[in-house]
């Protein structure tokens, strides 16, 4: 993907979401959009010709060679997920509508944003950094290993790993700060323990520390002491279906992706760390339903 922002922005019409903030024009938020575009596509071809050295790489099952679509079942797979939705994570468009919202809401330099990632959208967590960095946005972010169906859950390319390369590679610039074992309880408890022993080492390989959580409640408690005052940031991103960011129960509350405003009515078992978000004021960005918030904002139909 080539950025040829001269000739395709000159016939722009300018539009009042884009003006929103007062420190960007127009011509300067497509600018910015295109540019985080164009480090999801360079994120892709690096980690495909990674997936093609590794004799990985399955042009059935990722027939537009991004290297983030992964495989139905590994050990590492925590949950059912859905192959139509990790394809659409994948299609252009979020990573510039992430810009955009960012814009339109009123984020400033020097502002911070927390961020909750799993294994299970890789291109999503692509397009989230890629956004934030344009917006040279200080990002505190943690991340999992574990992950469902079809996303990062190929043995020795799990989102961490996944991350470390794009970052060797210059292509990322932002990214976590600390990663856990993801799955039930951010604890990996439906792993037996050479599973366990996959992601520890996984987690080695990415260079990042590694939080140990003994049941939900003290993964919520441990990741809000990692972020600290809520107040401190802009907003948190969630990333996929973490227990200890969307909370514990039978009923998954977080039904829908979008923004979330206010605390919901009824409470978590535990409350998760968005819901603590929730409770300080802070407003919170659910990537997840991909389907239906693409149909809402029309993020990548044209």
């Amino acid at each position: 993907m080539r950025l040829s922002v001269i000739s395709t922005l000159t016939i722009l019409i300018i539009s009042p979401l884009l003006l929103f903030a007062a420190q960007y024009d127009s011509l300067k938020v497509e600018v910015l959009a295109q540019r985080a575009e164009h480090t999801v596509q360079l994120a892709y071809m690096v980690l495909w010709d990674y997936k093609v050295q590794s004799s990985i790489a399955d042009t059935v099952r990722d027939p537009n060679n991004t290297g983030v679509i992964g495989i139905e079942y590994s050990p590492l797979t925590t949950t059912i997920g859905y192959e139509k939705a990790k394809e659409l994570s994948t299609q252009a468009g979020w990573a510039s509508w992430l810009v955009k919202e960012m814009i339109r809401r009123g984020i400033d330099n020097g502002d911070k944003i927390a961020v909750s990632m799993s294994g299970s959208f890789p291109a999503l967590n692509i397009a989230v950094f890629a956004a934030l960095q344009e917006l040279s946005i200080e990002v505190k972010c943690i991340s999992s290993i574990g992950a469902s169906s079809w996303g990062a859950n190929e043995i020795g390319l799990s989102w961490p790993e996944m991350e470390r390369i794009l970052q060797e590679k210059d292509v990322l610039k932002t990214g976590s700060n600390a990663v856990t074992l993801g799955g039930t309880g951010d604890r990996g408890a439906e792993w037996d323990e050479t599973t366990k022993e996959l992601a520890v080492n996984a987690v080695k390989r990415s260079l990042l520390p590694l939080i140990k959580n003994t049941k939900l409640k003290d993964a919520v408690k441990k990741r809000m002491r990692f972020y600290g005052n809520p107040d401190d940031y802009f907003c948190y991103i969630n990333v996929g279906g973490g227990q200890a960011s969307l909370g514990g129960g039978a009923k998954l509350r977080f039904n829908r992706g979008g923004w979330f405003e206010k605390p919901l009515p009824d409470r978590g078992k535990p409350d998760g760390v968005m819901d603590k978000f929730l409770f300080a004021g802070i407003p919170c960005l659910n990537l997840l339903f991909l389907e239906k918030l693409d149909n809402n904002e029309r993020i990548t139909i044209k």
